[in-house]
């Protein structure tokens, strides 16, 4: 089954800085939900997960899964559109998943409907989304009932076949903090078989790790368009799995500089995130734990180093969910961090929203914005439940959730509708027009605008799970990977958010999956000045199908041609690029900078099978020797196409 591609371009307005602050609506919302007291003997001081997905594609109005945990079941929070929130989990079939922990929403058979996967102290659950509002429990169908302690849940395509796969991360200790000598538990990769089922290939694919683990991530750290593993253990040692492409994973743990032993002591990995906080087109990994958080800057060469003290974000209390976000729409990514105390620690239970100052540091502004939500705090998600073109946070406590709403500035109302007579014919076909609806919208305008993309996978998996996207405004370029799995036991929403501080944009480059480059240029700039979006009735998309073109391979199936690293990596001035052919083809490979430009084309013709090596003298089009910095070759042969990265250092 194939599907169109659909590039949601949402133009929103955003607050200025300082106006106001962040907003707590719980009650009035109808989120709150916290009238039992916490079952001790359940396990729920592990605190359940939250994950944000609009499940019933009524228009990007984002709904809240909570999970139950101390005797209160499950809670899945429908938008009202109207900042209320109703909660229909009984009624939707989803509110018993007895010792339930995490959650994450993904859409596992490719029907555009997201469904909804639960881990359990026990057997786990997949629920299908059947397009009506209701869920069919598919678990013991699917064989994904994984019967150890699941944790956090994590999904991509690991091996490019246009399905997603689930990583379950498994806790090796029983619901009780008394047992100090714990049995491991062994983590599962479901790989999905594309029939409704899935099979266990944690062993073959070389990723069954036996820690103590609280999450894993998947996100791709060497941008080669395979998604790579983070797993994060309680008392280490944590683990970065390279995924090789071929079906399994290489451990590059010591070899990329991460390490278990901070001043000493073992960290207590629980939560992660991923972001480009420098915007240096690499993606940076955090990790909360119980001593010190840990910021992994990636150093582009496949190292990472420990920068947490130095940047500012160093938090001592227990740390659970973080989530890079740009709260006020600057163009550079924020970090918020939920802290709570484990077992009277007495360590502080204060949230932390780090502001990056735009020069490689944060400033801890949780109580300037209001964002402290002084509680024991565990699982939380975050994405723009009131449609108002900011990031808004929901929190997990075992006193109550809390619902942040971003309010730093009033809204300005637009009272009539927008003409679309003074649009460019890219702005037409590229963008999701709205119908513009009265003097009661939500959408506002302000010093910045925000761009909302959403994806189609056609070649790729349906929502395009893994697709990196960079946003080019002059000589700045925000990087962006789409991740399901984020946090602490549950996920964000799964729409990508550019900040554009109030400047044009130059160009969008989307990287698929399937090895697939797009750019789309933008001769005069696109800003968010240009349109004015209002709430409608029905939205209009403009449908762009992901180029024709196979990946690497159907798992299984004999690849035409296979690429390798190229070497030496990094070079100066040239490389050699290693490939094999399994049978003749046309061979074309492309040079691309960072942000998706072209820089070169080589057509090498029809080839015969065999080894080959093609070298790069690291020139432009022009015969221009190009700058230092990342590149990234496509390479195309036969119903291959893949992207790797190399390194050009002068």
């Amino acid at each position: 089954m194939r599907y169109s591609l659909i590039i949601f371009l949402c133009f929103c307005v955003v607050p200025s800085l300082f106006a106001a602050t962040f907003t707590d609506v719980s009650q009035a919302a109808g989120v709150h939900q916290r009238e039992v007291p916490i079952d001790e003997n359940s396990g729920a001081w592990m605190g359940p997960g939250a994950a944000a997905v609009d499940y019933d594609n009524d228009g990007c109005w984002l709904d809240i899964f909570v999970i139950g945990d101390g005797g209160l079941p499950n809670a899945l929070y429908h938008n009202n559109a109207d900042g209320t929130f109703t909660d229909i989990a009984d009624k939707a079939g989803i509110a018993n998943t007895p010792n339930g922990r995490g959650c994450v929403w993904f859409d596992y058979n490719n029907d555009g409907w997201r469904d909804l996967y639960v881990t359990c102290d026990g057997p786990n659950f997949l629920f299908m989304n059947n397009g009506n509002g209701i869920f069919t429990d598919v678990s013991e169908r699917a064989g994904i009932a994984d019967e150890q302690h699941g944790t956090g849940a994590v999904v991509a395509d690991y091996d490019h076949d246009g399905w997603l796969d689930i990583y379950v991360a498994n806790w090796g200790r029983p619901a009780s903090l008394l047992v100090f000598d714990p049995a491991p538990r062994i983590n599962v990769l479901y790989r999905n078989k594309g029939d409704g089922t899935f099979e266990d290939v944690a062993q073959e694919a070389g990723v069954a790790d036996d820690g103590i683990a609280w999450g894993a991530i998947f996100f791709d750290y060497d941008g080669d368009t395979w998604a790579d593993l983070f797993v994060a253990n309680d008392h280490g040692p944590d683990k970065l799995y390279r995924n090789k492409g071929d079906g399994t994973f290489e451990d590059v743990s010591e070899q990329s500089g991460i390490v278990t032993l901070i001043r000493g002591k073992p960290t207590g990995a629980m939560g992660l995130c991923v972001g480009d906080y420098d915007n240096d087109a690499d993606l940076d990994l955090f990790v909360t734990n119980y001593d010190e958080d840990l910021l992994w800057r990636n150093n582009s060469d496949g190292t990472f180093t420990n920068v947490a003290e130095a940047v500012g974000v160093a938090n001592v209390g227990v740390g659970w969910y973080a989530s890079f976000i740009d709260f006020d729409n600057d163009g550079y990514r924020d970090l918020y961090v939920v802290n709570g105390d484990v077992d009277n620690s007495q360590k502080t239970n204060r949230n932390r929203l780090y502001h990056n100052t735009r020069d490689g540091k944060f400033v801890d502004r949780s109580d300037a914005f209001n964002t402290t939500v002084d509680a024991v705090a565990r699982g939380a998600t975050a994405g723009d439940f009131d449609n108002d073109g900011d990031v808004d946070f929901f929190i997990v406590n075992n006193t109550g959730n809390t619902l942040l709403l971003n309010d730093l500035d009033p809204a300005f109302h637009i009272s009539k509708p927008v003409s679309q007579d003074n649009l460019t014919q890219v702005q037409r076909n590229l963008l999701p027009l709205r119908y513009a609806g009265d003097a009661a919208s939500r959408r506002n305008q302000s010093k910045n605008q925000r761009i909302q993309v959403r994806l189609r996978g056609t070649e790729s998996n349906r929502d395009g799970i893994g697709t990196r996207v960079a946003i080019k405004i002059g000589n700045h370029v925000q990087t962006q990977e789409l991740i399901c799995g984020t946090g602490f036991l549950g996920s964000d929403s799964l729409e990508l958010e550019f900040g554009l501080a109030g400047a044009d944009i130059d160009s969008i480059t989307l990287t698929w999956p399937s090895g697939i480059v797009e750019t789309y240029q933008f001769e005069y700039g696109l800003s968010g000045d240009a349109l004015i979006f209002t709430e409608g009735e029905k939205e209009k998309f403009f449908v762009a199908v992901e180029p024709t073109g196979k990946q690497s391979t159907t798992w299984g199936k004999i690849k035409t041609a296979e690429v390798f690293q190229n070497y030496p990596n990094p070079f100066n001035p040239e490389t050699w690029i290693p490939y094999k052919l399994n049978e003749s083809s046309d061979v074309k490979i492309s040079i691309y900078s960072p942000i998706g430009e072209l820089v070169r084309t080589f057509n090498l013709g029809l080839q015969t099978q065999g080894e080959k090596k093609f070298h790069w003298d690291g020139k432009n089009a022009n015969g221009e020797s190009v700058a230092s910095g990342i590149y990234f070759y496509q390479f195309e042969a036969g119903n291959t196409r893949n992207v790797r990265k190399m390194w050009l250092m002068k």
